[in-house]
């Protein structure tokens, strides 16, 4: 078969590979759609998370086979499948840190979405295999995995209606984050450089963004807060030294949720600790999904709460990946996602 391989320091190939085999309980999935996400960006940046392991992790397809033991599936089925799922019974799960299981961390798909099979273990097959519901198709229910981080982020941010929410970046997940901020009743407020992201964020009904962030967007908080300044500042985007800044548009007892990972050689802010313990500021992150958010994020996308249309709008074969990447690090298209099935050989 062919799958999409990270080979380390920044380099990736498509080549020819087993298909894998099935043990009891396990699942071979054949990716019909598989989204491109950020951290798998910073496994192909030199210097950066650059060690060889499983690329693509979005994925919606078929089940192509099952092992011994599994059921409530069949061939055929149209599932979507996560790439991390806890153990559910060590320290940190039986606490509430689902994502910083030791197991979770380990747990992936073999050998990563981009690939035309992808060997579901019987642990993903019995927590972060979901059927995709009907009418939902294949690209759209990609999306699943990145809302669904996106859910579990405000889950332990918790906003509350009429909070002035600055959101750092209109990418794929700060608009997205900002549709959800507006189902909870907060407010979201739009910084970004991009004019055709601003547009689209106006389009999809976030009527406060502004072009970077400038005296403008600092008045709009102003006057949104009454003053105070942001409730919360969520940081989807930009350098480090960005993110130092938030802190300081922040109300008292505000919160900065950074929500962005960051090259290894070029993550490290300035941060003023006296304004963080005189004013009682947070900074709370969210790293990764569980899977009860797979499946309200897969309920959201079915019922028609998220317009998942303006995401998937770019699809290339697996052949075309440098051309994606290409495309998605300049900026000319917002998500890439992957079909690698186009082409397959069989």
């Amino acid at each position: 078969m062919k799958a999409l391989l990270c080979l380390g320091h920044g380099s990736v190939r498509l080549k020819d590979i087993p298909v894998p085999a099935l043990g009891r309980g396990e699942a071979l999935v054949a990716p019909e759609v598989c989204g491109l996400c950020g951290s798998d960006l910073l496994k192909l940046v030199p210097g950066g998370h650059s060690k060889p392991g499983p690329l693509g992790h979005e994925v919606a397809g078929r089940i192509a086979a099952l092992g011994p033991g599994v059921r409530g599936f069949k061939l055929g089925g149209r599932v979507v499948v996560a790439h991390h799922v806890p153990c559910r019974g060590c320290h940190y799960c039986r606490r509430g840190s689902i994502s910083m299981c030791r197991g979770f961390k380990q747990t992936n798909l073999d050998p990563g979405g981009f690939a035309e099979f992808v060997r579901v273990s019987a642990r993903h097959v019995r927590h972060t295999m979901l059927p995709i519901p009907a009418g939902l198709g294949f690209a759209e229910a990609s999306l699943c995995e990145p809302i669904a981080c996106c859910l579990r982020d405000l889950r332990r941010l918790q906003p509350r209606a009429g909070d002035t929410v600055v959101v750092v970046g209109l990418g794929f997940i700060g608009l997205i984050m900002a549709r959800l901020l507006m189902r909870v009743g907060a407010v979201p407020v739009g910084l970004e450089l991009d004019p055709s992201r601003l547009r689209l964020a106006r389009r999809l009904g976030v009527r406060r963004v502004f072009p970077g962030w400038g005296p403008a967007a600092a008045r709009a908080v102003q006057s949104l807060s009454e003053g105070r300044g942001a409730d919360t500042v969520l940081f989807t985007a930009g350098p480090p030294s960005l993110a130092g800044e938030c802190f300081s548009w922040l109300r008292d007892g505000g919160t900065v949720n950074l929500f962005a990972s960051f090259p290894l050689n070029d993550h490290f802010a300035r941060l003023d600790l006296n304004q963080v313990y005189h004013r009682e500021l947070t900074v709370l992150t969210g790293y990764s999904a569980e899977p009860c958010d797979l499946r309200e994020a897969l309920r959201l996308l079915s019922r028609g709460e998220i317009d998942p249309k303006p995401f998937v709008r770019w699809r290339y074969p697996l052949s075309r990946f440098d051309e994606a990447l290409r495309l998605f690090r300049s900026r000319k298209i917002l998500k890439a996602v992957f079909l690698p099935q186009a082409g397959a050989r069989r």
